[in-house]
């Protein structure tokens, strides 16, 4: 991603902590289903699988583990990369899976190749030109192939949201460790509020409801989309939209899985 001075939050760091603190077979279990629910574990098997943005790898290591011939994860956090190579060697040490430092935005990025999924999830929104990162991201994707990526809804408290994240990323640590502890609290109980269930119980995706706080609050840069405004994007390069999923939350990540027709 590409990062704007003093104001970039290094998600890579938080990943990491996660990995540390909270990774464990039990959540590494939630990604690998979630994965499965999403794009179908049958899809994975046997084909080519890209991981922008791979975070702690947990999801380029479940695609490997689903059976994939060839996974590459890349992300522009080395902290993110160590992380993965970490995670590899915890949960799939036999399988042959390349982690490298990259970004979308890189100039060099299409010399990957294509590949049978292209795979995004929650972070072409986070570089700072979330349509050219789409846009880029869509031509690594093979012929009758998938492009599978999650974007933030636009919602009406979108435009205060990235204030604060600005704000969180300038601050000093005591203050972001405060701002932390009070969003903690906000968004655990709007969370319980809208779906009516322990938001510290089994997280979506193999997530830990604190450390997805930490990247909410810091996660800048920050842009966002309506449903359509995404697939008339994709659609205009290509793509057939054959998936759609809401957010559990208005100001959650929608996810869209498209084929290149």
């Amino acid at each position: 991603m590409h990062k704007e001075k003093n104001s970039a939050f290094n998600f890579g760091a938080n990943w990491q902590r996660f990995s540390e603190s909270s990774l464990d077979n039990l959540k590494f279990e939630e990604a690998f289903n979630s994965l499965g629910q999403l794009i179908g574990h049958e899809k994975i098997r046997g084909g080519s699988f890209l991981d922008i943005g791979c975070g702690s790898g947990i999801f380029a290591i479940a695609a490997s583990l689903a059976g994939a011939r060839k996974v590459v994860g890349i992300d522009i956090s080395k902290e993110s990369i160590a992380a993965s190579i970490n995670n590899k060697k915890r949960f799939a040490n036999q399988n042959a899976i390349d982690f490298l430092h990259k970004s979308i935005l890189d100039d060099d990025i299409l010399q990957l190749g294509r590949f049978d999924i292209v795979y995004s999830w929650g972070v072409l929104h986070h570089t700072g030109d979330m349509w050219r990162s789409i846009d880029i991201a869509s031509q690594l994707v093979s012929p009758d192939s998938l492009f599978v990526i999650a974007i933030y809804n636009k919602h009406w408290s979108c435009r205060f949201w990235k204030p604060i994240k600005r704000l969180y990323n300038v601050a000093p640590a005591i203050i972001q460790r405060l701002m932390i502890w009070i969003f903690f609290v906000i968004i655990a109980m709007a969370k319980l509020i809208v779906t009516r269930k322990n938001p510290f119980k089994k997280q979506k995706r193999g997530m830990s409801f604190y450390y997805d706080v930490i990247d909410w609050v810091g996660g800048y840069p920050y842009e966002y989309a309506d449903k359509n405004e995404v697939i008339n994007c994709v659609e205009r390069l290509g793509f057939k939209c054959i998936k759609f999923v809401k957010p559990v939350v208005p100001t959650g990540c929608n996810e869209f899985v498209f084929l290149k027709t």
